[in-house]
Protein backbone atom coordinates (compact mmCIF):
# COMPACT_ATOMS: atom_id res chain seq x y z
CA UNK A 1 0.00 0.00 0.00
CA UNK A 2 3.07 2.27 0.98
CA UNK A 3 3.98 1.58 -2.56
CA UNK A 4 1.30 2.60 -4.06
CA UNK A 5 1.07 5.78 -2.14
CA UNK A 6 4.51 6.61 -3.48
CA UNK A 7 3.91 5.63 -7.47
CA UNK A 8 0.37 7.19 -7.68
CA UNK A 9 1.86 11.04 -7.45
CA UNK A 10 4.58 9.90 -9.82
CA UNK A 11 2.34 8.89 -12.55
CA UNK A 12 0.26 11.60 -11.71
CA UNK A 13 2.89 13.90 -12.39
CA UNK A 14 4.38 11.71 -15.61
CA UNK A 15 0.47 11.97 -16.87
CA UNK A 16 -0.03 15.83 -16.20
CA UNK A 17 3.49 16.35 -18.61
CA UNK A 18 2.15 14.03 -21.31
CA UNK A 19 -1.12 16.16 -21.22
CA UNK A 20 1.03 19.37 -21.31
CA UNK A 21 3.11 18.27 -24.35
CA UNK A 22 -0.62 19.47 -26.40
CA UNK A 23 0.90 22.80 -28.38
CA UNK A 24 -1.19 25.33 -27.02
CA UNK A 25 -3.02 28.03 -29.81
CA UNK A 26 0.23 30.29 -28.78
CA UNK A 27 2.10 28.16 -30.23
CA UNK A 28 0.37 27.15 -33.61
CA UNK A 29 0.23 30.59 -34.36
CA UNK A 30 4.15 31.30 -33.74
CA UNK A 31 4.52 28.55 -35.79
CA UNK A 32 2.19 30.29 -38.40
CA UNK A 33 4.52 33.57 -38.36
CA UNK A 34 7.61 31.50 -38.88
CA UNK A 35 6.09 29.39 -41.86
CA UNK A 36 4.95 32.83 -43.57
CA UNK A 37 8.05 34.54 -42.72
CA UNK A 38 10.21 31.66 -44.67
CA UNK A 39 7.52 31.98 -47.73
CA UNK A 40 5.50 28.62 -46.34
CA UNK A 41 2.39 29.95 -46.57
CA UNK A 42 0.66 26.82 -46.92
CA UNK A 43 2.12 25.70 -43.78
CA UNK A 44 1.65 28.49 -41.96
CA UNK A 45 -2.03 28.57 -43.12
CA UNK A 46 -2.43 24.85 -41.60
CA UNK A 47 -1.26 26.46 -37.99
CA UNK A 48 -3.33 29.34 -38.15
CA UNK A 49 -6.54 27.03 -38.57
CA UNK A 50 -5.07 24.83 -35.84
CA UNK A 51 -4.73 27.85 -33.21
CA UNK A 52 -8.56 28.36 -34.37
CA UNK A 53 -9.63 24.55 -33.69
CA UNK A 54 -9.09 25.06 -30.20
CA UNK A 55 -10.72 28.36 -29.80
CA UNK A 56 -12.08 31.45 -32.18
CA UNK A 57 -10.97 34.03 -29.67
CA UNK A 58 -7.49 34.20 -31.28
CA UNK A 59 -7.31 37.74 -33.51
CA UNK A 60 -3.77 37.18 -34.21
CA UNK A 61 -4.85 33.37 -35.93
CA UNK A 62 -7.78 35.24 -37.93
CA UNK A 63 -4.74 38.26 -38.97
CA UNK A 64 -2.30 35.26 -40.11
CA UNK A 65 -5.05 33.76 -42.49
CA UNK A 66 -5.51 37.31 -43.73
CA UNK A 67 -2.06 37.92 -44.74
CA UNK A 68 -2.31 34.06 -46.08
CA UNK A 69 -5.78 35.30 -47.91
CA UNK A 70 -3.78 38.12 -49.48
CA UNK A 71 -0.47 37.09 -50.52
CA UNK A 72 -2.31 34.59 -52.25
CA UNK A 73 -4.62 36.65 -54.04
CA UNK A 74 -8.34 35.50 -52.48
CA UNK A 75 -9.25 39.09 -51.16
CA UNK A 76 -12.53 37.94 -50.36
CA UNK A 77 -11.14 35.95 -47.54
CA UNK A 78 -8.14 37.95 -47.13
CA UNK A 79 -10.83 40.79 -46.04
CA UNK A 80 -12.87 38.78 -43.97
CA UNK A 81 -10.38 36.90 -41.76
CA UNK A 82 -8.60 40.59 -41.20
CA UNK A 83 -12.33 41.49 -40.09
CA UNK A 84 -12.85 38.55 -38.15
CA UNK A 85 -9.27 39.72 -36.38
CA UNK A 86 -10.30 43.56 -35.84
CA UNK A 87 -13.58 42.08 -34.23
CA UNK A 88 -12.20 40.59 -31.54
CA UNK A 89 -8.56 42.89 -31.30
CA UNK A 90 -7.76 46.37 -32.86
CA UNK A 91 -4.23 44.99 -34.48
CA UNK A 92 -2.85 47.36 -36.51
CA UNK A 93 -1.41 44.72 -38.97
CA UNK A 94 -4.97 43.09 -39.51
CA UNK A 95 -6.09 47.28 -40.49
CA UNK A 96 -2.99 47.07 -42.61
CA UNK A 97 -4.41 44.26 -44.35
CA UNK A 98 -7.72 44.97 -44.70
CA UNK A 99 -6.96 48.45 -46.46
CA UNK A 100 -4.28 46.08 -49.13
CA UNK A 101 -7.15 43.89 -49.42
CA UNK A 102 -10.68 46.26 -49.32
CA UNK A 103 -8.50 48.58 -51.83
CA UNK A 104 -7.37 45.57 -54.43
CA UNK A 105 -11.12 44.46 -54.04
CA UNK A 106 -12.98 47.61 -54.93
CA UNK A 107 -14.20 48.10 -51.45
CA UNK A 108 -12.37 51.83 -51.49
CA UNK A 109 -14.46 53.44 -48.20
CA UNK A 110 -13.20 50.43 -46.44
CA UNK A 111 -9.64 50.72 -47.80
CA UNK A 112 -9.20 54.88 -46.72
CA UNK A 113 -11.17 53.75 -42.64
CA UNK A 114 -8.59 50.77 -42.67
CA UNK A 115 -5.63 52.98 -43.69
CA UNK A 116 -6.79 55.67 -41.50
CA UNK A 117 -6.40 53.55 -38.44
CA UNK A 118 -3.12 52.73 -39.39
CA UNK A 119 -1.71 55.97 -40.56
CA UNK A 120 -3.32 57.29 -37.41
CA UNK A 121 -1.40 55.01 -35.12
CA UNK A 122 1.76 54.53 -36.52
CA UNK A 123 3.73 57.09 -39.34
CA UNK A 124 6.22 54.67 -39.73
CA UNK A 125 4.42 51.51 -40.21
CA UNK A 126 6.39 48.21 -41.01
CA UNK A 127 4.62 45.06 -41.11
CA UNK A 128 6.78 43.07 -39.30
CA UNK A 129 6.19 39.78 -40.77
CA UNK A 130 6.75 40.72 -44.47
CA UNK A 131 9.00 43.92 -44.43
CA UNK A 132 7.88 44.81 -47.55
CA UNK A 133 4.69 46.47 -46.52
CA UNK A 134 5.10 49.66 -45.16
CA UNK A 135 3.62 53.18 -44.17
CA UNK A 136 4.16 53.64 -47.65
CA UNK A 137 1.80 51.02 -49.20
CA UNK A 138 -1.15 51.97 -46.83
CA UNK A 139 -0.87 55.69 -47.72
CA UNK A 140 -0.44 54.95 -51.89
CA UNK A 141 -4.25 52.89 -51.00
CA UNK A 142 -5.41 55.37 -49.24
CA UNK A 143 -4.54 57.91 -52.32
CA UNK A 144 -5.74 56.05 -54.69
CA UNK A 145 -9.13 54.98 -52.75
CA UNK A 146 -9.71 58.54 -52.13
CA UNK A 147 -9.62 59.50 -55.52
CA UNK A 148 -11.63 56.45 -56.98
CA UNK A 149 -14.38 58.11 -54.19
CA UNK A 150 -13.72 61.71 -55.64
CA UNK A 151 -12.20 62.85 -52.62
CA UNK A 152 -9.67 64.51 -54.63
CA UNK A 153 -8.52 66.61 -51.01
CA UNK A 154 -7.92 63.72 -49.54
CA UNK A 155 -5.75 61.98 -52.26
CA UNK A 156 -3.82 64.85 -52.90
CA UNK A 157 -2.99 65.10 -48.90
CA UNK A 158 -1.44 62.04 -49.35
CA UNK A 159 0.53 62.49 -52.59
CA UNK A 160 1.97 66.16 -50.75
CA UNK A 161 2.82 63.51 -47.95
CA UNK A 162 5.55 61.67 -50.45
CA UNK A 163 6.01 65.00 -52.74
CA UNK A 164 5.20 68.57 -50.61
CA UNK A 165 6.15 70.45 -53.56
CA UNK A 166 3.68 69.09 -55.93
CA UNK A 167 0.56 71.01 -56.41
CA UNK A 168 -2.85 70.43 -58.49
CA UNK A 169 -6.44 71.78 -57.88
CA UNK A 170 -8.32 68.95 -56.67
CA UNK A 171 -11.70 70.82 -57.63
CA UNK A 172 -10.54 70.48 -61.38
CA UNK A 173 -10.59 68.47 -64.05
CA UNK A 174 -7.18 69.19 -64.67
CA UNK A 175 -6.07 68.82 -61.40
CA UNK A 176 -7.44 65.77 -60.82
CA UNK A 177 -5.57 64.42 -64.03
CA UNK A 178 -2.97 65.91 -62.46
CA UNK A 179 -2.81 63.80 -58.90
CA UNK A 180 -4.51 60.50 -60.33
CA UNK A 181 -1.28 60.82 -62.65
CA UNK A 182 1.14 61.14 -59.56
CA UNK A 183 -0.38 58.54 -57.75
CA UNK A 184 0.66 56.48 -60.68
CA UNK A 185 3.54 57.62 -60.77
CA UNK A 186 4.16 56.57 -57.27
CA UNK A 187 2.20 53.74 -57.27
CA UNK A 188 5.36 52.56 -59.75
CA UNK A 189 7.77 53.83 -57.54
CA UNK A 190 6.68 52.53 -54.08
CA UNK A 191 4.53 50.11 -54.57
CA UNK A 192 5.27 46.32 -53.15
Amino acid sequence: MKRFIILLPLVLIFTGAICDNEPEPDDYIQAGWEDFEAGNIEDARGNFDSALDSTTTRAEAYNGLGWCDLLEGDLTNALGNFENALSLENLLDANAGASLAAADAGEHEKAVDYADVVIGADGSYVFSHYTSVTIEDIRLVKARASAWLGNFNAALDEVNWFLPEFEADPETPEGQASILAQIEVLLDQYGS
